[in-house]
């Protein structure tokens, strides 16, 4: 068999199988980056629970048939519960409550890309969340292992990376090398590129990229991406 032969068979077998380290993803949040990501980590082979407060809404059943790839919907609680992943697809404000909502989260990688931001007079932008939200999520579920990602790009660079023009570089700041490692492949299934910029303090720094994201379009700011080259 030549190369271009013995490769095809290794794809057709990777699609038939699935990746070796299939997780199930709870999505907890149906809008915007939920409905932005959850399709992404479904076809890359991992079973996607979307978590919702309604999740026989026609809106959802509707994310779950355009999802595919075996998703189903059932309610937040639940969704975490059977899950290994939970992406936290929220407001800021709900978010406490939600988490604390959620059971025991011991052991299972959070994912934060959560902007929590307080917008002020003359178009100000500020941080709404002391030391960071990230360092806040773990706090709140201390056995679980918090990962910031996907806070510093819109939802249409989630959808399609392509659109860019150029790579987009996804900032992760965690405690759990294991735990950013399995957040970088999602990264890469959604054609971004990882980069793991230290512990979960450093969310602080990543937020405030977050912040100066958002407050470049909301004060009608040229808008940029993040493309960050290690060296």
């Amino acid at each position: 068999m030549t190369k271009r032969g013995i490769g095809f068979a290794i794809v057709c077998t990777f699609l038939m199988l699935g990746p070796a380290n299939a997780d199930t993803i709870a999505v907890i949040g149906t809008g915007g980056v939920g409905s932005a990501l959850g399709p992404h980590f479904a076809a890359a082979g991992h079973t996607v629970v979307y978590g919702s407060r309604s999740p026989e809404t026609s809106e959802v059943q509707a994310l779950v048939k355009e999802t595919g790839h075996g998703a189903t919907a059932t309610t937040q609680a639940t969704a975490a519960k059977n899950a290994d992943i939970i992406l936290l697809a929220l407001p800021w404000a709900p978010t406490k409550a939600i988490v604390e909502g959620l059971g025991d989260l011991d052991g299972k990688i959070i994912i934060d890309p959560i902007n929590a931001l307080a917008f002020g007079p003359e178009k100000s932008v500020g941080l709404a969340a002391t030391p960071s939200a990230a360092e806040l999520i773990q706090a709140w579920a201390p056995g679980a292992h918090v990962i910031k990602a996907f806070n510093t790009l819109t939802r249409a660079f989630m959808v399609d990376s392509t659109a860019a023009g150029g790579p987009i570089t996804i900032p992760l700041a965690g405690n759990n090398a294991e735990a950013k490692a399995r957040v970088a492949a999602l990264v890469e299934a959604v054609g971004l590129v990882p980069l793991d910029v230290g512990l979960l303090d450093h969310a602080r720094a990543v937020e405030a990229m977050g912040q100066l994201y958002v407050a470049q379009g909301y004060q009608g700011r040229t808008r940029y991406e993040f493309q960050l080259r290690p060296r």
